[in-house]
């Protein structure tokens, strides 16, 4: 199976960024899938074309670790590790964009990811580490795929997001082809806690909720 662990967006952040996605970004349209293009998805994805096309909001996600194709026992070994994550909930801004010209996308981030994101992505890393799943070593950059097939000719966006984001779970992904395109589906998932005790939640009025 081919894997990530990362964050979910709720439908209302969801519904947020695509709206500005499209206020934003007017030229840039969803794929439309074809029963000739949808034999592209076999092999991960649609092949051919070279437009510009909006990824479905239903996909936007924050990938903390990006694992690849993965074993079964890689899986359990995974599911263990994960299982003794620590990390707290936070938030979040996607106040920013950018273009990475490697795997041709526009994204959406924050400017300024906070301490606990960067933290829960170095900890996901070293889990999967441990479980014998080889990551890469680049630099971690949080971001929202928003565009695909982005290239040069791609107009900026007029303007730039700030949509918020509360990350109370991380889960483990799948990431699935069918002839409608890639889907995410959420395998695991565990929910992010305060550690702080419990008189200093109920005064700061922190639940775990």
């Amino acid at each position: 199976m081919r894997c990530f662990i990362g964050l979910d967006l709720s439908a209302t952040e969801k519904l947020a960024l695509d709206s500005w996605r499209q206020q934003a970004l007017p030229e840039v349209m969803p794929r439309q899938i074809t029963p000739s293009s949808a034999k592209g998805f076999s092999n991960g994805g649609p092949q051919g074309s070279t437009q510009p096309y909006a990824v479905p909001a239903a996909n936007y996600h924050i990938t903390l670790c990006f694992l690849g194709s993965i074993t079964h026992r890689q899986h359990e070994a995974l599911i263990y590790e994960l299982d003794n994550l620590v990390a707290e909930p936070f938030s979040l801004t996607l106040d920013s964009t950018g273009v990475w010209n490697g795997p041709k996308i526009l994204f959406s981030a924050p400017d300024n990811p906070p301490e606990p994101l960067m933290l829960l992505a170095k900890a996901s890393r070293k889990a999967a580490r441990r479980a014998s799943i080889q990551v890469e070593n680049k630099p971690y950059k949080p971001h929202v795929t928003m565009v695909r097939k982005a290239t040069a000719a791609l107009p900026l966006p007029l303007y730039s997001p700030s949509v918020e984001v509360h990350a109370s779970a991380f889960h483990l992904f799948e990431s699935v082809s069918t002839p409608q395109g890639v889907t995410y589906p959420i395998r695991h998932s565990w929910a992010l806690k305060h550690s702080m005790s419990v008189r200093e939640k109920l005064r700061r009025g922190i639940t775990d909720e």
